[in-house]
């Protein structure tokens, strides 16, 4: 009986050594999809060391919810031109003729800044767009305030996200700018 038992201690140790070194751990799979940190040297690519124009091409958010009345969909910023300048921190929007609220007057707010990581200062990005109306003598509006950290920065695209990404590395909430 003994014998028996070091058999199956034996084939059991076994096993469990093939599992632990075949699996990847969580560790290595988040190195992989760790964002970049970007410094305040990296805003001049988005401002272009004076002014830079750029219009959002793509809003990924994994958590869309049609019935949330400040949801914001591609369609309503496709034509809004935003403008960074090198002289703040803030930046302009020229709204186009699509309104993602039209039953109100739309606010827009924005800046960038740095933002303190643990892997030390990058660039964010404070969007915020809501409305505000005027419906028979009562006031309604809301506004959506939102942060998003720079993940990728090109000359022509740049890629702000909120959420972590997903198992297959793709966005889970964020915002896609092309330069134009």
């Amino acid at each position: 009986m003994t014998n028996k038992k070091l058999t199956y201690f034996t084939i059991i140790i076994f096993l469990a050594n093939i599992l632990l070194t075949s699996c990847e751990s969580d560790d290595n799979l988040q190195e992989s999809q760790e964002m970049p940190v970007f410094s305040e040297s990296d805003l001049s690519t988005i401002h272009g060391d004076s002014e830079k124009s750029w219009k959002i091409t793509e809003v990924i958010n994994f958590w869309y919810n049609p019935n949330y009345d400040l949801e914001i969909e591609l369609s309503c910023l496709e034509d809004d031109v935003y403008t960074f300048s090198s002289t703040d921190n803030t930046f302009s929007v020229d709204l186009g003729d699509e309104r993602c609220f039209p039953d109100g007057e739309e606010i827009f707010d924005g800046e960038l800044g740095l933002m303190d990581t643990s892997k030390g200062d990058t660039i964010y990005l404070r969007y915020s767009r809501g409305y505000n109306s005027n419906n028979g003598g009562i006031s309604l509006g809301g506004i959506s305030i939102r942060y998003y950290a720079l993940a990728e920065l090109s000359e022509n695209r740049m890629v702000f996200y909120r959420e972590d990404l997903n198992n297959d590395g793709e966005y889970l909430d964020a915002l896609v700018f092309e330069k134009i």
